[in-house]
């Protein structure tokens, strides 16, 4: 979301409930051009940027993240007609953590994302222990002047333009860019009529070459994205921000229970709900600079957001086994409704003071916060 010289961005990231994902601090880096990814071999520059990454912790890649240069990237599967069954590529967080590392601008980091695409293909087992699932990827790419929202089919993409002119983008598991697309890849409208997704009446209409309806379906992505924009279009920009764009991505479509998989905030509930929300991160980037929190754990509904001051000086980069730590309590709020309830209301006294805090204030408060939290 774009305002005036400001943007915030917000990202929950819904993957299999037991799959830890580290809040990680990667130096800038100089060294060899070649890195291997989680799956490929792959090209690199010998300098890469710094990052923050919230990386599964068995791939290579990140779900989101946000670099020295304030340039924030998270992914969401997109399920199409072009996605790879059997071979092996870049999984869209590989292309999250290349964008990242590389990216001095949203723009710089856009050609990034679409040069691996086209150069190596996306593909490849994405699951944490479902290993047929596989997917391609829609990403939201962020600076301080605003960003892109980029939807890929295979190695075909388009993106759009975040500015003044379109200052709120929200995204979720299904193609959502039609005609009004600001870039595509080279000759997309040609190479999709000639490999029959397009028949070439009237305008080319990425979304309807390349989308497929079960899965989206399935997953509730129109809902989810449909409530994200309706609560981003009601925010009161005379408050703070973060802690509404925290409340957004806590929420779940019956109120306080959860519910289905329209939830924002996901809860995994077997066969037909397979994803939770293991891990959520907002940032604000200006030109001042950029604040970053990230909940370190499940379930922002019972989460804190955490602010991330830098690669020493923050309690989830003290804390690197927390995310498996907080896995525990989050199981046991699951089946203690009074439990919940004590954790959301002391989370709520800490996070009003963490929002604005200091290096060490911050320090202090959430090693208060995970004393009483171990207590309750």
């Amino acid at each position: 979301m774009l305002d005036e010289d400001n943007c915030w961005f917000g990202k929950n990231s819904d993957r299999e409930a037991a799959e830890p994902q580290r809040v990680e601090w990667h130096d800038p880096w100089t060294g060899d051009s070649n890195q291997k990814a989680t799956y490929l071999q792959i090209d690199v520059p010998d300098k890469r940027h710094a990052a923050w990454l919230s990386r599964p912790d068995w791939m290579w890649g990140a779900e989101m993240g946000v670099n020295e240069h304030g340039v924030a990237i998270g992914n969401e599967a997109v399920y199409t007609r072009l996605i790879s069954r059997c071979s092996s590529a870049l999984l869209g967080m590989d292309l999250v953590r290349l964008g990242l590392e590389q990216g001095r601008s949203a723009d710089d980091a856009l050609e990034v994302i679409t040069d691996y695409l086209q150069r190596y293909g996306q593909g490849g087992p994405a699951g944490f222990r479902d290993k047929n699932f596989r997917y391609d990827n829609s990403f939201l790419i962020a600076d301080a002047n605003g960003g892109w929202q980029l939807e890929t089919a295979g190695q075909f993409w388009v993106a759009k333009k975040l500015n003044q002119n379109n200052p709120v983008i929200a995204i979720s598991n299904d193609l959502s860019i039609g005609c009004d697309y600001t870039l595509c890849s080279d000759s997309l409208p040609d190479l999709a009529r000639k490999s029959g997704y397009w028949n070439g009446r009237g305008d080319f209409n990425f979304r309807k070459a390349f989308a497929t309806w079960f899965m989206p379906w399935a997953a509730r992505s129109v809902k989810r994205r449909d409530c994200n924009l309706k609560a981003l279009d009601n925010l009161d920009k005379r408050q703070p921000v973060a802690p509404q764009l925290a409340q957004i991505l806590r929420q779940h479509k019956a109120g306080t229970k959860h519910s289905s998989n329209a939830d924002v905030c996901m809860h995994e509930k077997g066969l037909l709900r397979p994803s939770q929300t293991t891990q959520s991160m907002i940032c604000h980037l200006s030109g001042r600079g950029s604040k970053t929190w990230m909940t370190g754990g499940s379930a922002p509904c019972i989460s804190l957001f955490k602010p991330l001051h830098g690669e020493q000086k923050n309690w989830l980069g003290q804390h690197p086994g927390f995310w498996d730590d907080w896995l525990h309590i989050y199981n046991k709020t699951e089946v203690d409704q009074n439990l919940k309830v004590k954790l959301q209301q002391h989370n709520r006294t800490v996070e009003e003071q963490l929002w604005e805090a200091g290096e060490s204030q911050a320090l202090a408060l959430q090693d208060d916060w995970w004393r009483s939290v171990s207590q309750l």
